[in-house]
């Protein structure tokens, strides 16, 4: 353990280092001015000397000495305290972008399913300002620690019985490592509530939410389950500061009383003749000291812990982001078009803290150039299997082959490049609806094919509105570009100034608009494309689908549509029918409604309810 947290303490100072070295080294002076100030019960002494002794060189030393710790000791402190003020700012904007970097590029989205990994996101989130605070919790300590080595050379100088008092500094620090560990435990144990209580807090202010709550008159349940909750969160902590005020209390008793006892014990030796008059001054001000000193490595223990526990679990990211990277070592370019198509085989997934499998068994082949439907019902694993064919997901079981090579064996991000897509919950993009639209293809716009490489420097740009017209056209959206007051300029979103709000039904057009605008994907995904759409205009926009789908399939492309209509699938060259996470049956529509199965008791169904 002790290994582990020199090695956080390295991580800080390399942080701070690689930010700025003039910074890193003048916030080291306030440690130097700390301890020209621990030095002035010794000058006072001197001055209490001379006075009394009449001896003029003691007071004029004590006189200079005072002086000199009073002016220069806070000109160094000032400048420590500016260099590491300038750097709080700059080291904790470099902890958040990096907790972005590692969660935002992860290879997969398992991370984002795995309720331990956001419970350690929720308490690293929770301390993140202290991630900034690391090098000014640092020099604290330094500071703190040089303090007492002062004032127990000075205390020792003085009268060696002042010692005693720093018997006290041992349970405190016992204690103010058992705080650190309650407090851990807290945030350990209060993770899943905090996010429960913030998931709930974030409903009561959103717009969509408050409409169903107002209407089901449920805003009363929510803010009782908002407190139930946060109660919950925040008991742990409670209890453990608690704890740690109460003992804080008997420490300061003990120690006040501990030293009057020797003040009075020392007050008599001096009366006698046993103990200087200049010995017994600085002892009297040691002591104030030694009491700070028995603070300071109280909240030393404690603050520095809470910093290196913060640390702890950002190491706990970085760790999970290179055992990520690793797990995904492919570098193998995706194939210019399709020749086989793409295989599952014997392919099983497992959602993290599931009690079952979301897929199980599955053998499928999807042909290249052919246009694929996939129906079931809820909970069959067709979000799934989208997922794990875009490579979003690690398969728990088995392998999926794009022709013949595995997933795995694949950069994600060249896979990635060559899918397009537009889903059920789909992006809300708030911003110009150029932006918001031509994100969907900005690999294509830069005039490279970049693989397997990052591009950080250069940003990519927006595609040509004559390519974002083409696409919206595609999706039968254009019309919804023409509602917009200011075109492709227009700003959505209501949330900002001057920014317009779209229906539903706008926002998922825009959305397959986003998805037409890559041209000749290896892998084009329509899930529940129409889902905010009525059935008239979802059939009215399928031929315009079904045209991209064929555009991907002359390029070797699979189209994969995945829909709870049926009225859609008919002219789709082959139907996979999922249900209880395994393929229940596949064909043509024709073939599987004279099958008389599954497929065509979902299908008569649904059917009926038109009629």
């Amino acid at each position: 353990m002790i290994r582990y947290h020199l090695q956080s303490i390295a991580l800080v100072l390399r942080t701070s280092w690689g930010i700025s070295r003039s910074a890193t080294v003048v916030a080291f002076l306030e440690a130097l001015g700390r301890v020209l100030q621990y030095l002035r019960p010794l000058f006072f002494g001197l001055i209490v000397a001379g006075l009394t002794t009449h001896e003029l060189h003691l007071l004029v030393a004590g006189l200079t000495g005072f002086a000199f710790t009073e002016s220069f000791g806070f000109v160094l402190g000032v400048c420590g305290v500016q260099a590491r003020v300038g750097l709080n700012e700059r080291i904790g904007h470099h902890f958040d972008s990096e907790v972005a970097r590692i969660s935002g590029t992860a290879p997969t989205l398992d991370h984002l399913q795995d309720p331990r990994y956001r419970d350690q996101m929720h308490a690293l989130r929770e301390r993140m300002g202290a991630l900034g605070m690391a090098y000014n919790s640092l020099i604290n300590a330094v500071n703190n620690l040089v303090a007492p080595v002062t004032t127990i050379i000075v205390a020792a100088g003085a009268d060696l019985r002042l010692l005693l008092l720093l018997l006290i500094g041992a349970p405190a620090s016992w204690w103010a490592s058992c705080t650190m560990r309650w407090e851990q435990q807290a945030e350990d144990s209060s993770a899943a509530a905090g996010r429960r209580s913030k998931h709930f807090a974030n409903l009561s202010v959103d717009p969509v939410a408050a409409s169903e709550l107002r209407i089901f008159g449920a805003r009363g349940r929510l803010l009782r389950l908002l407190g139930q909750e946060a109660d919950e969160w925040r008991k742990p902590f409670v209890r453990a500061e608690a704890r740690g005020a109460a003992f804080s209390s008997v420490i300061t008793l003990l120690y006040v009383v501990a030293a009057m006892a020797i003040l009075v014990w020392m007050a008599h030796d001096a009366l006698h003749g046993r103990v200087s008059p200049a010995r017994f001054a600085t002892g009297v001000l040691v002591v104030g000291q030694l009491r700070d000193v028995v603070g300071s490595l109280q909240s030393t223990v404690h603050f520095l812990g809470q910093t290196l526990r913060t640390v702890k679990r950002y190491r706990w990211l970085e760790e999970y982001g290179e055992h990520a990277a690793a797990d995904h070592p492919g570098v193998a370019e995706a194939p210019a078009a399709l020749r086989d198509g793409l295989t599952l085989e014997g392919v099983s997934f497992r959602y993290p803290g599931a009690d079952r499998e979301a897929l199980h068994d599955v053998d499928l082949h999807l042909p290249a150039g052919e246009v694929v439907a996939v129906v079931g019902e809820n909970g069959a694993g067709k979000s799934t299997l989208i997922g794990l064919l875009t490579g979003m997901y690690d398969v728990s079981g088995g392998r999926v082959l794009v022709d013949s090579t595995d997933l795995q064996e694949l950069s994600l991000d060249d896979w990635r490049r060559h899918c397009a897509g537009a889903f059920q919950d789909h992006l809300k993009l708030e911003l110009t609806a150029r932006e918001a639209i031509g994100v969907g293809g900005l690999e294509d716009t830069a005039g490279r094919v970049a693989r397997n490489e990052r591009i950080e420097t250069e940003p990519l740009a927006i595609p040509p509105d004559d390519r974002i017209l083409r696409a919206l056209d595609d999706a039968a959206a254009s019309d919804v570009l023409a509602a917009l007051p200011d075109g492709l300029d227009t700003h959505l979103g209501p949330s900002w100034p001057g920014g317009v709000d779209l229906s539903g039904g706008q926002w998922q057009r825009l959305a397959i608009g986003r998805a037409m605008v890559r041209q000749a994907p290896l892998l084009l995904v329509l899930d529940e494309p129409t889902s905010a759409l009525d059935p008239a205009t979802e059939h009215a926009l399928f031929d315009r689908y079904a045209a991209a789908a064929r555009e991907t399939s002359r390029a070797g492309g699979v189209t994969l549509i995945v829909t709870h209509r049926f009225s859609t699938v008919a002219s789709a060259d082959r139907v996979v029918v999922l249900a209880d996470g395994t393929v229940a049956e596949q064909g043509t529509h024709a073939e599987l409604m004279a099958a008389g199965g599954h497929y065509a008791q979902l299908y008569g169904l649904q059917a009926a309810g038109y009629r």
